[in-house]
């Protein structure tokens, strides 16, 4: 499925507590040799958009 929206807007309406879990599954499911390229991109907004929210 295609988004339709950046990824940027939809974390925009979720907590940092949310994100991070999200950040640290994905985290684990690479650490198990799951490395898809849509995985690693959504890690790196998440990480984007929490960075965002603490400057």
């Amino acid at each position: 499925m295609f988004r339709t929206r950046p990824a940027s807007s939809d974390m925009q309406t979720r907590t940092s507590d949310d994100l991070q879990r999200e950040y640290d599954l994905i985290t684990r499911e690479r650490n198990g040799g799951h490395n898809a390229l849509s995985a690693i991109n959504t890690q790196n907004d998440i990480a984007r958009e929490l960075e965002r929210r603490e400057s």
